[in-house]
């Protein structure tokens, strides 16, 4: 029976059980998928269960995405580069290994005539955190070449910038303090990757205020990858300006799919995983 999870602190919103559990039943494969709550000081102890209950693989979400590299035995495309870690395979000797499929998940979501229109254009990125390791890559990738962090932490905004210069000496990257009203004029793409407007004690907070989206061109993509619930207080703004939005959703399914991929080497059932989502998060 494949065993697989997902680690994280708090979990109560996870849609990944309902997603992977559909797909290991379309593909005809025994198995199950589960959440396992895991605090910060307990991680270490998770992941000597996990490698002791034979568990094949696992994901890892907030806050556990650079904190989880030190216990790994190799890492490899993305995450490298990004220095976080969304998934993890655990091979017949027992070694972690660490791959992020965010970065293709956040890429792959937004529409390929927007992608195309991005090229070359200046991005804003709101947090610092291993979520937005990978949405910068995904940035880079695409053709971004010029990215703010917009961030509180100012150390690890500086941490994350060093990090991405060294790998892309072609990129302009630079920083500033996350404000409510700060001025937007020069982006073409603002991607929140905080918590803030998540579905619970951070529901009702936007990371920006009216008035700063109200700066945005209007031709702007609003990007939140909160994808609970669908429509962030800061995607309201958007809509309210007339711009271009995109929850984290589809970002969900297919980052999730890759993850299903490397696991089992089957391609996954990506509408399935899909409609499950949409059933059981009700969407």
């Amino acid at each position: 029976m494949l065993k697989l999870g997902i680690i994280g602190y708090p979990l109560g919103h996870s849609l990944s059980p309902a997603m992977h559990n559909a797909a290991l039943k379309t593909n005809l494969i025994e198995g199950n998928y589960v959440a396992l709550e895991t605090p910060p000081e307990k991680l270490a102890e998770q992941i000597t269960f996990l490698k002791n209950e034979n568990f094949r693989g696992f994901n890892v979400t907030i806050p556990h995405k650079v904190e989880i590299i030190k216990y790994l035995d190799s890492i490899y495309n993305f995450a490298k580069v990004v220095g976080a870690v969304n998934t993890v395979v655990i091979d017949e000797n027992k070694k972690l290994h660490g791959y992020n499929t965010d970065v293709y998940g956040f890429v792959q979501a937004i529409p390929e005539e927007i992608r195309k229109n991005l090229k070359g254009k200046h991005a804003a990125v709101l947090g610092s955190g291993g979520a937005a390791r990978a949405v910068l890559v995904g940035l880079i990738e695409m053709g971004i070449k010029k990215i703010s962090i917009i961030a509180r932490n100012k150390e690890k905004s500086i941490e994350l910038k060093e990090v991405i210069l060294k790998n892309f000496s072609d990129i302009e990257i630079n920083y500033s303090a996350l404000e409510e009203n700060v001025d937007l004029s020069g982006f073409s793409i603002v991607v929140n990757t905080t918590p803030l407007g998540m579905q619970g004690a951070n529901q009702e907070i936007s990371p920006l205020s009216q008035e700063s989206i109200s700066t945005l061109p209007k031709d702007a993509l609003v990007y939140d990858i909160v994808y609970k619930p669908q429509k962030t207080i800061l995607l309201e703004y958007a809509e309210k300006r007339g711009l271009k939005t995109l929850n984290g959703f589809e970002m969900l399914v297919l980052q999730g799919a890759k993850a299903f991929e490397l696991w089992t080497g089957q391609i996954a059932p990506v509408e399935i995983m899909r409609k499950n989502l949409i059933l059981y998060g009700n969407f």
